[in-house]
């Protein structure tokens, strides 16, 4: 924003400093000060004037004066006109000149049709006094010299030079010298070269601007407004997600900081006359002394806002009812912040004027100044249904993306439980083939478990979670088949603090790990083999512990532990809430650990 301010200030030094010293040529500069009066007026970037070459058909001559008054008039033009020549013609003119002999004196009634800025066709009817003889050539001068361009009401009154284009009296006119060079300057090659030249010496590079494009700046103004307004509203929405929530004085003042600046701007370019691009060329001084009148204004009004809005619109539950409040509420600090600037001022300096004040001079503010305050306001209210909407949206997705997380976890976690299974089943189907030669009652026996296993995996299988009780005695019954295999060479304990039977774990927590425990424990060794579960609470964590006596893990115990399969359900599951270590020698034991799952 200050780099902005900068280049604006330079740009109002740059364009001011475009102007001269005013011309020593006083006859030079009324020709042209007749051509910026007469033949602009603001809508026309270019002045008409032919430009092709003039095919002139008079009709009506009577006497040979009157050809030679047409004739010299033909040559005396064509000796200014650069750009065109002048042909008298039969047939096919752009320019007709009717002469007409009117009772009650001279009239006249002419019609131009034009393209743009160009001239294409002019019909010329010339009335004079059915008793006269001769046409005087004042008046044929007159009405054809007018009609070689448009003429438009002075922007700025009279012109003062008193020739043909300022006369209103065809009859008194004369074809006057500062005419001709009128007249050369409009048809000469570089008229516009010459014009913008002396323009911006005499008047500087705005003036020029207003004189040529006064349309186009009007419209290139309102855009330029448009643009700032919504960029600086855009940049303001893209500061909400990092503003904080109940900020303090100076953090709510720098979070609207923005504002202070894009205000003076928008302040200026709104009482911007119109067809103007004069905000950008004023006074830099005037320029500054508004952008620190209008941040000073802004930054009472921010203050009176903290302490004002807030006390109310918590109290209002209707999304609409807050909006007609905030708008309110920026309505009246807009109005009344000025009165509290401007009324200390004048009791101190001014204490006779203030007798004098009535309400509609000093209380109610000018059309404009309420303007731009409503605008500001309505500005508020926009940008809070713009955010809110956003936020409404975010809200939306957020959800659905929670739901989509939550699928996916779901499909995940199928995706291990069918690994796990076929795994398990494979294990348990391996261990009945090998007794199935050497005692058909142990065989039903683990057959009998299996189903019973089976049952447990069936009954759960829309659940994720189930107690740990129900998972210990899965695995009371996993650990009975296994018994069953190796009979007194295995042993077992499963103990449980009472808290902890009741917490929910994922379903088969556990068992992978006594599976793992037997597989690669104790069936690895001759002597008797012993596994103990322990599940217990330490704090607020639930510790899952298996213990064997069997050889010590590897280095890294995940592959052919089905310990991935683990650790991927936890991380699912828990994130960063869980994990899994071990510990080999004496105390060989597994252990997964859960926190948070005690109150205390």
């Amino acid at each position: 924003m200050q780099q902005l301010l900068f280049s604006l200030i330079v740009l109002v030094a740059t364009f001011n400093s475009m102007q001269a010293n005013p011309t020593t040529k006083p006859y030079e500069e009324t020709t042209w000060n007749v051509i910026r009066e007469r033949l602009f007026n603001g809508e026309n970037a270019n002045a008409y004037r032919f430009e092709e070459d003039i095919r002139l058909q008079v009709i009506g001559l009577k006497t040979q004066q009157d050809s030679l008054i047409i004739t010299r008039m033909i040559s005396e033009l064509n000796g200014l006109l650069e750009t065109v020549k002048i042909k008298m013609v039969n047939e096919n003119p752009n320019f007709k000149l009717t002469l007409m002999q009117e009772p009650g004196g001279i009239s006249s009634n002419n019609w131009k049709r034009t393209s743009g800025s160009k001239i294409v066709f002019v019909n010329l009817d010339i009335g004079i006094p059915d008793l006269t003889d001769t046409i005087p050539a004042n008046v044929i001068y007159f009405h054809t010299i007018r009609n070689l361009t448009k003429l438009f009401m002075p922007q700025q009154g009279e012109t003062g030079y008193g020739g043909i284009f300022d006369s209103s009296d065809a009859s008194k006119a004369e074809f006057k010298e500062i005419d001709k060079d009128l007249l050369k300057k409009l048809y000469s090659s570089d008229f516009y070269e010459k014009l913008k030249k002396s323009t911006v010496e005499k008047f500087g590079y705005q003036y020029y601007l207003d004189l040529r494009y006064q349309k186009l700046t009007s419209n290139l103004s309102y855009f330029l407004k448009a643009i700032l307004i919504l960029f600086g509203f855009l940049f303001f929405l893209s500061k909400e997600s990092k503003r904080k929530k109940n900020p303090s004085l100076l953090m709510y003042i720098k979070q609207r900081a923005i504002i202070l600046f894009i205000l003076p701007f928008f302040h200026t370019i709104v009482t911007t006359s119109e067809g103007s691009l004069s905000f950008l060329v004023s006074s830099p001084g005037a320029f500054i002394a508004n952008i620190m009148g209008t941040v000073l204004q802004a930054l009472l009004v921010l203050v009176f806002l903290y302490y004002t809005e807030p006390v109310f619109v918590k109290k209002l539950d209707n999304f609409v009812g807050k909006q007609a409040f905030i708008f309110l509420s920026t309505l009246f600090a807009g109005l009344i912040v000025p009165i509290i600037l401007v009324f200390p001022y004048l009791l101190i300096f001014y204490p006779n004027l203030i007798s004098s004040l009535t309400f509609s001079t000093f209380l109610l503010p000018n059309t404009t100044y309420f303007f731009l305050i409503a605008s500001v306001a309505t500005l508020r209210v926009f940008y809070n249904f713009v955010n809110y909407r956003i936020q409404s949206m975010v809200n939306q997705k957020d959800v659905e993306i929670a739901k989509m997380k939550e699928l996916k976890n779901q499909a995940e976690l199928n995706a291990i439980h069918s690994r796990i299974n076929p795994h398990f089943l494979y294990n348990s189907l391996n261990s009945i083939a090998s007794l199935a030669h050497i005692d058909a009652g142990k065989t039903e026996d683990m057959a009998t478990g299996l189903s019973e296993l089976f049952r447990y995996s069936i009954n759960k299988e829309n659940k994720n979670y189930v107690s740990v009780a129900e998972e210990l005695d899965m695995v009371k019954n996993y650990l009975e088949i296994e018994k069953t295999r190796f009979g007194d060479n295995l042993e077992y304990e499963i103990n449980a603090d009472e808290n902890t039977l009741e917490k929910q774990i994922p379903k088969f927590l556990i068992q992978p790990l006594v599976e793992n425990a037997v597989k690669h424990g104790v069936s690895q060794i001759k002597a008797k083999g012993k596994i103990v579960v322990v599940v217990k609470q330490h704090k607020k964590e639930l510790w899952i512990s298996i213990y064997d006596n069997g050889p010590d893990f590897p280095e890294e115990p995940v592959s052919g532990y089905g310990l991935q399969n683990l650790n991927d359900k936890l991380e699912i599951i828990y994130g960063n809430n869980a994990h899994i270590n071990w510990e080999n020698g004496a105390n060989k034991h597994f252990k997964v650990t859960l926190k948070n799952q005690f109150n205390s």
